[in-house]
């Protein structure tokens, strides 16, 4: 790979985290959720990164977005540290998984596989989220309510069904109109 297809796979990772974290940022703002989590475009930028240069790419654009969302909520006031292992399984690990989205390598051509791998990148993403919650945050459940529950069903599937759908109508429409797929390869 030559140095400047390098410096170019770089700067498309850095400005799509960047567009990542803005969404993540706007969205935030307008959370009804208390402990954190949003209804976001935030993963489409990610997903594209993933689809586009790959599962490597993914990961490391996730690993990016985790750590600078993460700071970018603790500026907003909206982060929540409690140990290094809930840090990394609520800002870090969710965020990293949705670039195996990337291991769907006709994503960009094949409707299903598109789907497919923002299925599966959320769906790893929303499992992160619960666990975290049945781990960390099981003493936030409401009083009766079973700590399973709370987590995987009352608090983290309203969000991140909704940002899934969310996300997924967004790339459908830019997937339909040709846009995920243009060739920006530099050439030496």
């Amino acid at each position: 790979m030559n140095k400047r297809y390098q410096i170019q796979i770089i700067a498309e990772i850095s400005i799509l985290v960047a567009i990542a974290v803005v969404f993540d940022a706007i969205a935030g703002l307008f959370s009804p959720f208390k402990y954190g989590g949003s209804i976001s475009p935030a993963m489409l930028p990610i997903f594209i990164i993933a689809y586009r240069r790959g599962v490597k790419n993914g990961l490391i654009a996730g690993l990016a977005f985790g750590i600078i969302q993460s700071l970018v909520a603790a500026g907003m006031g909206n982060f929540w540290f409690l140990s290094i292992p809930q840090y990394l399984l609520d800002y870090i690990v969710p965020f990293v998984l949705l670039g195996f989205a990337g291991l769907f390598n006709q994503a960009l051509t094949k409707r299903s596989h598109f789907i497919l791998g923002m299925s599966i990148g959320s769906l790893l993403r929303y499992l992160s989220h619960g666990f975290a919650g049945i781990v960390f945050w099981k003493d936030y459940a409401p009083e009766g309510m079973n700590y399973w529950f709370y987590s995987f069903i009352a608090y983290n599937l309203p969000y991140m069904a909704a940002s899934f759908a969310f996300c997924l109508l967004v790339g459908l429409i830019l997937f339909e109109r040709d846009i995920l797929k243009t060739n920006l390869n530099v050439q030496s």
